[in-house]
């Protein structure tokens, strides 16, 4: 009777792309804290790594300002780099790449704008007074729009 015993993952792996992909993450991951390190609080917070390929790495930046600040510390970054024996960086190239946004529903839109009573009233009777039919009907949907009693 077999027992049920709990492999573990990587030699479930073994040497698959899949055991690749997760060295190199592991990798991306611990340079990405020696980042945090090496450069200072409020740049660390706008920048990340990319990349590391052929002993190039890719940083990228929040907006071209931070970038910019980045690329001030290429230098350093390079020889603190050199000292760390299990990463091998010659060159760095930074990339400007905003963070990714949240999607929509967690932003949360605004909602449209409300007419007072006066201004929906206003609206109303120049859409009353246009002989075009297509603004006629845009100037009363825009004063449907009025506020209602007890709504700010």
């Amino acid at each position: 009777m077999r027992t049920n015993v709990p492999a573990r993952i990587g030699k479930l792996l073994g040497r698959s792309a899949a055991s690749s992909l997760l060295a190199d993450a592991r990798v991306l991951k611990e340079l990405d804290g020696l980042l945090d390190r090496h450069i200072p609080a409020p740049l660390s917070d706008h920048s990340r790594v990319l990349s590391l390929r052929d002993a190039t790495l890719v940083l990228a930046a929040d907006s071209p300002v931070w970038a910019a600040r980045l690329r001030f510390h290429i230098p350093q970054l390079v020889k603190q780099l050199r000292d760390n024996p299990a990463v091998k960086v010659r060159t760095v190239k930074v990339r400007v790449r905003p963070p990714e946004s949240p999607p929509v529903a967690e932003i949360g839109l605004p909602r449209p704008r409300q007419l007072t009573a006066g201004n929906a009233d206003a609206l109303q009777q120049t859409a009353h007074s246009v002989s075009d039919s297509g603004l006629k009907a845009a100037l009363m949907r825009l004063a449907s729009r009025r506020r209602r009693p007890g709504q700010e």
